[in-house]
């Protein structure tokens, strides 16, 4: 049984600031620091679904129709599934 998960719940845009309430401190140099790391981090900056379906795209390219088409019979029925639907909309 497969979770749904939010389209791009992981990318971080340069432009969110974190609010800060009243109760909170402001953002220390520190954590400003940390922010801006994470902003080059692959895991906040790339659309994993892109990046699937970039990956199996050049595979099949490189492969051709047919030969790629034969890697694909090999990979478990489940998990092509799962491609598929994780993929819907590309």
């Amino acid at each position: 049984m497969t979770m749904p998960v939010p389209d791009n719940c992981m990318l971080m845009s340069h432009l969110e600031e974190p609010k800060v309430t009243e109760d909170e401190e402001p953002p220390t140099e520190q954590d400003k620091r940390k922010k801006i790391l994470a902003l080059k981090d692959p895991v906040h900056t790339v659309s994993l679904q892109q990046f699937i379906y970039e990956k199996l795209k050049a595979q099949q390219e490189l492969l051709g129709e047919q030969g790629f088409q034969s890697l694909m019979e090999t990979v478990d029925t489940e998990i092509v599934t799962q491609l598929q639907e994780f993929l819907q909309g590309f």
